[in-house]
């Protein structure tokens, strides 16, 4: 029987590519859902034109309301959740599990929704669901990338992550919701990395120079601590070092929005956020400048066949949504086929087979490049 995907923000930026990309390389059907009917059964009409099979309805759905979700999510196999409601978090956990629902977010990674997956987990096991957080590529693919380093080393020593995020942020429409997550990001920022084998807060000084090539160049990466890292040492024993570290978005935003909101979050009362959000929002749409062109890249080292080898996997596009999808899709099709359907709470990064999942990004349309270099006996 064909599965059939619910996706709350099905014609947001990042959902309305999901269901395009899962029409492309499955048979599902789809339901794109949201609180404005109209442009939910718009997409959904887009869609239908543009594959064949008329296999995407749309369905009214309001995350702030329990009992919508519920009626949303029933006859749904899994609920894919692209949108801008980490406010209501533990509605959509528990709609997805009284309903017997299966689940991917792409919402941002917090400490609050965690804890949230965490509170449900034994009612996700003991209905045998399979739940997927912190899905997309940044959080969603650093943990992948070093999984994927893993196997291609006899002993891997280090593994390091980096991002260069070159956005358009004028061609996008933004929710407050949306900018109000981005700016609540702040507030769980870690700055934690592995050294020695240990997980070590580092200061904002200890970026490190990391040359991404053209058209990025040389930039300053500062170190911003995933989730889906926190399990690498457990899983891989003789990993020495790990972190994943990222760019910045223009000058404006790095040396005057940033410092400012991170004082407005410590001294402002939480109504005074959303002036803060648009702040930021301006400053990433008023002082973005081309080249676009959103870039992930790992950088590790270790031993193969008792020699010294290095190996460099490059991830670009030059949109940054898309990038953001394909991952989501990539992890989709390892769920559908029954490769990664585990009960329990999962990070994207940690479920999917990384060999697999990389072919798969790069064939759906992301560039792919691997690079290794191996020296001299150890």
């Amino acid at each position: 029987m064909k599965k059939h995907v619910h996706i709350l923000g099905g014609y947001g930026n990042t959902g309305k590519l999901i269901a395009g990309l899962l029409l492309q390389e499955t048979d599902v059907h789809i339901t794109l859902s949201g609180r404005n009917i109209k442009k939910a059964r718009d997409m959904a009409a887009e869609l239908n034109d543009k594959f064949q099979g008329m296999r995407v309805t749309a369905k009214s759905a309001d995350a702030a309301d329990l009992n919508s979700l519920k009626d949303a999510f029933t006859g749904a196999d899994l609920a894919v959740i692209a949108s801008s409601t980490l406010d209501f978090v533990e509605n959509v956990v528990r709609a997805a599990v009284e309903t017997k629902t299966d689940y991917l977010d792409t919402q941002l990674s917090t400490p609050h929704k965690h804890d949230i997956l965490k509170s449900y987990l034994p009612g996700i096991k003991e209905s045998g669901l399979t739940f997927i957080t912190d899905g997309g590529f940044h959080p969603g693919v650093p943990a992948a990338l070093v999984r994927y380093a893993a196997e291609q080393f006899d002993k891997l020593d280090t593994a390091n992550v980096f991002s260069a995020v070159k956005i358009n942020w004028k061609a996008f429409s933004f929710s407050e919701s949306t900018v109000m997550e981005m700016v609540e990001e702040f507030k769980n920022f870690k700055t934690i990395v592995l050294k020695n084998g240990q997980w070590t807060k580092t200061k904002w000084s200890e970026y490190k120079k990391f040359d991404f090539g053209q058209p990025v160049g040389k930039t300053g990466c500062y170190p911003m601590f995933l989730e889906e890292l926190r399990e690498l040492p457990e899983l891989l024993p003789e990993l020495r070092e790990t972190g994943f570290f990222i760019s910045g978005f223009n000058w404006f935003v790095d040396y005057i929005a940033t410092p400012v909101t991170f004082a407005g979050l410590s001294v402002l009362p939480q109504k005074h956020y959303p002036i803060l959000g648009k702040f930021f929002k301006w400053g990433l749409q008023t002082f973005s400048k081309p080249p676009y062109i959103t870039k992930l890249v790992l950088n590790a080292g270790g031993l193969k066949d008792d020699k010294n080898k290095t190996l460099t996997v490059q991830l670009s596009h030059s949109n940054g949504y898309f990038l953001t999808a394909v991952p989501v899709a990539a992890c989709l099709k390892q769920y559908l086929s029954g490769a990664v359907r585990n009960p329990g709470v999962w990070f994207q990064a940690n479920i999917v087979k990384p060999e697999l999942f990389l072919k798969d990004i790069n064939r759906m349309g992301i560039k792919l490049n691997i690079k290794t270099n191996e020296n001299q006996k150890a």
